[in-house]
């Protein structure tokens, strides 16, 4: 059932098989899902091409909703062993159950420290309504997200993930995987292509 799924493998134990293999799949969706953001949105000509053909309203929903969304990631990633006394997935999991891997305590330390910031804006503005931050921001304001903050913390996840994988011997996990058919390439060459048919159906 599970075989072909990215990060499974039989050669690891049975007490962390599962819980390796969906952290992979997390931090391999997480880390795509960051790639279409900085495709998106972090080049001048995919924004003007959004400004100039009045999407700008519509492409804001889908940037705050992919924004919240890696901030939740990062949260469940970074979440401690248990919240209200249920056992979370999390890397916290996961090390507590292979504590026996050189280093790998260290690498979650600094992991857990590279997520400080994206936990505070995840538990007081995305997964709740802090009052203080809602009623008065300009007295209780968050911290910015910067990316280098998120490409550090996806080093440090990915770190750990292959730390584990060299340690049991399974081989390299690719988790920065290019986005093909329907990525951000070909969004923007319909949205191009949209943008030409306008233009010459004005000089019609």
């Amino acid at each position: 059932m599970f075989e072909d799924r990215f990060g499974y493998d039989p050669k690891l134990p049975e007490n962390i098989r599962f819980i390796y293999m969906w952290l992979c799949d997390e931090v391999a969706k997480l880390q795509t899902k960051w790639d279409f953001y900085l495709e998106l949105y972090g080049k001048e000509e995919n924004t003007e091409l959004l400004n100039d053909l009045a999407l700008w309203w519509s492409f804001n929903i889908i940037e705050e909703t992919l924004r919240y969304d890696i901030t939740m990631s990062i949260g469940r990633l970074s979440d401690p062993l248990t919240t209200m006394g249920k056992e979370n997935l999390s890397f916290a999991t996961l090390v507590e159950k292979i504590s026996d891997i050189p280093d790998i305590k260290k690498q979650f330390e600094n992991f857990k420290v590279a997520c400080k910031t994206v936990s505070e804006v995840r538990n007081k503005q995305v997964a709740h309504n802090d009052y203080n931050t809602k009623i008065s921001p300009m007295e209780n304001r968050l911290p910015g997200i910067t990316k280098t903050e998120i490409d550090q913390i996806l080093k440090l996840a990915t770190d750990i993930l292959t730390a584990v994988s060299n340690h049991y011997d399974l081989g390299q996990l690719m988790f920065n995987h290019t986005i093909g058919r329907g990525g951000v390439e070909e969004l923007i060459f319909w949205l191009k292509a949209g943008k030409e048919n306008r233009w010459k159906g004005n000089q019609t």
